[in-house]
């Protein structure tokens, strides 16, 4: 008796039609995802010059970040969303900020609430950092996973944050990035 192995265009083709039938046997379930990215705008914090205020005194309250739901769900041609969750949170400094790191910044904690009155809506840390690492011209926080946001964004999301730090020597300019998962039927 004799066995062959299949050849090495046969074994593409196979693995081909295994990936199709995966790719096939999760539509079928019905959910799909994609990525949403955000920005903020330029968020800016004037230098202190030695002046011994606390960071909480001087750093936003509010991290301006919207996101759009109905519009990105039209730009993917993508049905209503289940869930959106977020996957990334990255504060990074603009080049032409005064200020050459995040070391005036010891920790910070991101909150998000609904905007609308009498929401039932609970209060949520959403993502913290907590040292903020040293030198860094830019840092992700940690992310709480498996709070989906999307009651907050169909009522309106506000992020707002609380940090602890020196105010910083030189004014700093940054952004706040944002990535989001977002999960279709």
């Amino acid at each position: 008796m004799m066995f062959s192995t299949p050849s090495m265009s046969s074994r593409a083709l196979l693995l081909l039609s295994a990936v199709v039938l995966l790719m096939l046997s999760f539509s079928a379930c019905g959910i799909a995802a994609f990525t949403i990215n955000e920005e903020s705008e330029v968020i800016e914090i004037q230098g202190q010059s030695g002046n011994l205020l606390g960071l909480g005194d001087l750093f936003p309250t509010r991290i301006p970040l919207t996101v759009n739901l109905e519009q990105e769900l039209q730009a993917q041609d993508a049905d209503g969303a289940q869930a959106v969750y977020l996957t990334d949170l990255t504060f990074a400094l603009e080049d032409d900020s005064e200020e050459p790191n995040f070391d005036f910044i010891d920790e910070v904690t991101i909150t998000i609430e609904s905007t609308q009155s009498g929401s039932d809506l609970p209060s949520v840390e959403l993502a913290w950092r907590n040292p903020a690492p040293e030198g860094a011209t830019d840092f992700s926080l940690e992310i709480e996973e498996g709070v989906n946001l999307k009651p907050y964004i169909e009522e309106g999301m506000r992020l707002s944050s609380d940090a602890s730090g020196s105010a910083p020597t030189e004014t700093a300019r940054f952004r706040v990035f944002a990535e989001f998962r977002v999960e279709v039927l």
